[in-house]
């Protein structure tokens, strides 16, 4: 019997099956995953950055261990002496801003992620275009620059995560979770699509933009639905400096190198949330593209290789996850959940996290309390200054 099921095998839940191997539970562990190709699974869409331009102390430390990690990644993931490679690279994260306002907040993000240990930076315009020349400041009044943070390849980390948990040990099973049966107190039985049942003594709620459906089916609503992200990858002519991944902090859409080109993205706001896998090109040419070739303009002659849409689960209560235990009610239903676009950068921390709330009996690292599903039936929101994803 599986004492410990993990619904989901994208990078939350294969991370946290590594941890839980490395502790020594690789045979207690069974991952649920219907679609080992990941088609649509939010990690593989995703940008593929780690940064600790953060608003929340724990959102800081567990991007600082995300460093730590995926820095590392290549041999912590080795699996018979082939290395794990991610591109970890570190070209940092650059947030703009223009007027009273972005000055004062992007101030006091310097300030509190500096108190971190963080090695971030601001840059005033004359500032900016000495370090960008490619970049149009004449409107821009502060950056602030966090020179050490990295991109990632989302797949590789994903795939990574899951190779390593299945050489210690871990089981993933292709299969769809169809139902929950809970008594008043706990999670009985896992009902799978192919007729299977496990009993499992601890249940894992990793599923991403789906977490919602599994939470429902033991009637546990959570604050979290899926967003929209549209991608573009881009290629120019004319060849820049090196450049981090760059954004407006009020006027959305943002850039990073990529490849042998640049990747832009803009996240649906103003969209329903829910799935939508349409890609709206035009809304690229008509509002992106002006706001790419006003601020970089060499941009103005791009040429498009492809684009694509994700979806990340937004937690619309605060935009911070929810993890944890349902206390006082299905004390053995963990959810991890509501990401929020960070969920990539955050995935050592929360998988090292859940590992010590199963099998420690509570957080040993980075008290992530705060976040448990406590609040959301409080209604009371972490509040976060840094920017949005």
């Amino acid at each position: 019997m599986s004492r410990i099921v993990i619904i989901g095998g994208g990078v939350m839940g294969s991370s946290t099956a590594y941890y839980l191997a490395m502790a020594g539970h690789a045979g207690d562990v069974t991952v649920i995953e219907p679609d080992p190709t990941y088609e649509f699974a939010a990690t593989p869409r995703a940008t593929g950055g780690v940064r600790v331009i953060f608003g929340v102390e724990e959102n800081i430390r567990m991007s600082q261990f995300g460093h730590e990690v995926y820095s590392r990644f290549h041999e912590l993931m080795a699996v018979d002496g082939t290395p794990a490679d991610i591109g970890y690279r570190r070209g940092g994260y650059m947030y703009l801003g223009t007027g009273h306002d972005d000055v004062e907040l992007l101030e006091a993000n310097c300030a509190f992620q500096q108190g971190f240990g963080c090695a971030v930076q601001l840059l005033d315009r004359a500032g900016i275009k000495r370090r960008f020349p490619s970049l149009h400041a004449d409107d821009l009044d502060i950056a602030l620059y966090s020179p050490n943070d990295a991109f990632i390849d989302p797949y590789s980390v994903l795939m990574g995560f899951r190779r390593k948990a299945i050489s210690l040990g871990v089981t993933y099973l292709k299969d769809r979770v169809v139902g929950l049966e809970a008594s008043p107190t706990r999670v009985e039985r896992v009902l799978l699509e192919s007729g299977r049942k496990l009993s499992p003594d601890l249940v894992v709620n990793a599923a991403n933009c789906w977490a919602p459906d599994i939470c429902a089916m033991v009637g546990m609503g959570v604050p979290v639905k899926p967003l929209a992200r549209m991608s573009f990858y881009y290629r120019v002519p004319t060849p820049l400096e090196a450049m981090p991944l760059t954004r407006h902090i009020t006027m959305g859409g943002s850039f990073r190198p990529f490849d042998a080109g640049y990747l832009g993205g803009m996240t649906r706001y103003d969209q329903e949330p829910g799935f939508h896998w349409d890609l709206d090109d035009g809304l690229f040419d008509t509002e992106i593209w002006p706001g790419l070739a006003h601020r970089v303009p060499a941009f103005e002659t791009l040429k498009m290789q492809r684009s694509w849409v994700g979806h990340y689960d937004w937690c619309y209560l605060d935009g911070n996850m929810v993890l944890g235990p349902w206390t006082g009610r299905l004390e053995n239903f963990h959810i991890a959940c509501g990401f929020s676009g960070h969920g990539l950068q955050h995935a050592p921390a929360v998988g090292r996290a859940l590992k010590e709330l199963l099998v420690d009996g509570g957080y040993w690292t980075i008290d992530l309390a705060r976040f448990d599903y406590r609040r959301v039936m409080t209604g009371i929101a972490v509040p976060d200054i840094g920017p949005k994803a």
